[in-house]
């Protein structure tokens, strides 16, 4: 089987016949299987595009099989296709009418086009699995609201009984209802369960915040959405939330009457993201939010979320063209921007994602921007460039948020270190430390530093200690200990540490680098010349590995005058 499996990927089970053991050209049964097993291959390897082509072909080879057209209707539904979705759910119906995944496709694309009886029709009928039936019984009550049978919708959404988690969901989309059809007691009675679950909260507070403007009170609405913003979010620049606070304060601010479609397509990103997601069935949060689309494909929370879930799945090029699929008019653009960026980074695409924050800042420009760029700047090593971004955020902090959020102070210092600023840097470092005395990186970073210009060595090893004891499983900090008893010339101690550290985190260029250091004072050449070659292999930076190339031809003293 896994023969004929590798025979079909590499063959595209393909447009020249296989040739069997005798000679005769492959059987119809044969090609059938082919292509199937080629679309199981193509779904663990998560390649989309040939997953749908196999599967549709072998639906095509047997065209009664409902559930070789579902595979294919997933694929399409995966691919982002909703016609072709569309086109082979149609064709699944005529063969089995009951199959769900076909139903959901058809009903969703009903309801986006305000069809609201017959796509609640096609979803009365609940699977036996549970998450495919929480999801069409969400779809169902929508659609029956959309149809003006409102009370129909209040009771099914009371029926939903499948655990704690998805009874509060279905309980916010009543508190929706009773708050579109001027039932504010019930509303409040139904946000109130909801609030005190703490499900939901960002769904939640903007719920509330619109239910208090369709009850002409911007007041509590703004009272609603600043509270949120304050206690749980502790402020936001970009989003939704930040939107109609902006929009609230200048008066500005109208109630959202949405389609029953788009609330039903809203209803099904919460479970994605906060259940399914978490509980790390990123397949089944990529259905529910791949329906959400189909539902209202101007959902842009939905894409945010399906792009972080493709990213789970390793799906980084599917990712990409998802974030980018934001719109520049969208609350989300920030986050979907941010998020593309940093893929662009994880692929070493480094200009392009200087150009994508670079944009992205010069538009719509946040403390997360700035962040950012900097972050991206200190990462490649270009200190010059990263310094101005954290300096600016530094001086438009209070002391009380850098109280809450000293990094940007921290990589300001590690910027002035870098730059020859290192007296200006122990400043910042010392105040991080007076701000957060538990700060790990901030010990770890002065301690080291001290102990490498052979300074305050007694108060840099109680850093270091301090360092290990808070993160204990951190080998760039145990590296910092071993490299301190290294400096004092305790060779053996630092050994064992440097050793721990290694194995802590063993593709460090800098730990196995420092490694080899001490093998080589204990006289175990040998060895520190292999852990030399390996530091190579590990992306150190270019003065490392020039030192490193200097030690593998002349040993250690040949390294000792150079920066």
């Amino acid at each position: 089987m896994a023969l004929l499996t590798v025979s079909c990927v590499v063959s595209a089970c393909s447009t020249t016949p296989l040739q069997n053991g005798l000679g005769s050209e492959t059987t119809p049964e044969g090609k059938l299987l082919g292509d199937y097993l080629a679309g199981r291959y193509a779904y663990h390897i998560d390649d989309n595009r040939a997953r749908l082509a196999y599967y549709k072909s072998a639906f095509s080879r047997d065209p009664q099989s409902s559930a070789l057209g579902a595979k294919a209707v997933n694929a399409a539904i995966s691919s982002g296709s909703a016609k072709q979705a569309k086109a082979l759910a149609l064709k699944v119906q005529e063969i089995d009418a009951s199959e769900p995944l076909s139903r959901l496709v058809l009903s969703a694309l009903d309801m986006q086009k305000g069809n609201y009886a017959p796509a609640a029709a096609r979803l009365t009928e609940q699977p036996s699995d549970p998450a495919a039936g929480v999801m069409m019984a969400m779809m169902e009550a929508w659609a029956l609201y959309g149809n003006d049978q409102t009370d129909a919708a209040i009771n099914l959404f009371d029926s939903i009984e499948v655990g704690g988690y998805f009874d509060v969901i279905a309980t916010l989309q009543k508190a929706k209802i009773y708050g579109q059809i001027g039932e504010n007691n019930k509303a409040e009675a139904s946000f109130s369960v909801v609030e005190t679950t703490g499900v939901s909260r960002i769904s939640m507070a903007m719920a509330r915040a619109n239910f208090h403007l369709q009850s002409g009170d911007s007041d509590g609405a703004l009272k609603a959405l600043s509270e949120f913003d304050e206690t749980v979010l502790g402020g936001v620049e970009s989003g939704p939330v930040h939107t109609l606070l902006g929009q609230l304060k200048a008066g500005s601010a109208k109630a959202q009457t949405l389609s029953a479609a788009k609330m039903a397509s809203q209803a099904l990103v919460d479970p994605a993201g906060e259940f399914f997601y978490q509980q790390r069935q990123y397949h089944v949060a990529e259905l529910y939010l791949r329906i959400a689309l189909l539902l209202d494909p101007d959902n842009h929370r939905a894409r945010l979320w399906l792009g972080s879930t493709l990213e789970q799945l390793e799906r980084i090029a599917d990712a990409e063209n998802v974030y980018e699929a934001v719109p520049d008019t969208s609350d989300y653009i920030v986050s979907a921007q941010l998020a593309y960026a940093n893929l662009l980074m994880r692929n070493e695409e480094h200009a392009q994602s200087e150009r994508v924050l670079k944009t992205l800042d010069a538009n719509h420009q946040t403390f997360l921007t700035r962040e950012a760029l900097g972050i991206q700047y200190l990462i490649r090593e270009d200190y010059e460039k990263a310094l101005p971004y954290f300096d600016a955020m530094v001086k438009s902090m209070s002391e009380e948020e850098l109280a809450d959020n000293s990094n940007p102070l921290f990589h300001r210092g590690v910027c002035l270190s870098e730059t020859g600023q290192f007296e200006t840097s122990v400043a910042d470092f010392k105040r991080v430390l007076e701000l957060n005395p538990e700060s790990a990186d901030a010990l770890n970073y002065l301690g080291y530093t001290w102990v490498d210009r052979g300074e305050n060595l007694s108060e840099a090893f109680d850093m270091i200690r301090k360092a290990v004891k808070l993160e204990p499983d951190s080998g760039a900090i145990i590296d910092s200990l071993g490299w301190a008893h290294y400096k004092l010339g305790q060779y053996s101690e630092a050994r064992v540490h440097l050793e721990d550290a290694a194995a802590k985190s063993p593709s460090s260029a800098t730990i196995i680098d420092h490694l080899g250091d001490v093998y080589w004072r204990l006289g175990r050449f040998r060895e520190a010349g292999f852990q030399w070659e390996r530091a190579l292999d590990f992306d150190p930076t270019d003065k490392e590995r020039a030192r490193i190339v200097a030690k593998l031809s002349g040993g250690l003293d040949a390294a000792k005058d150079m920066p």
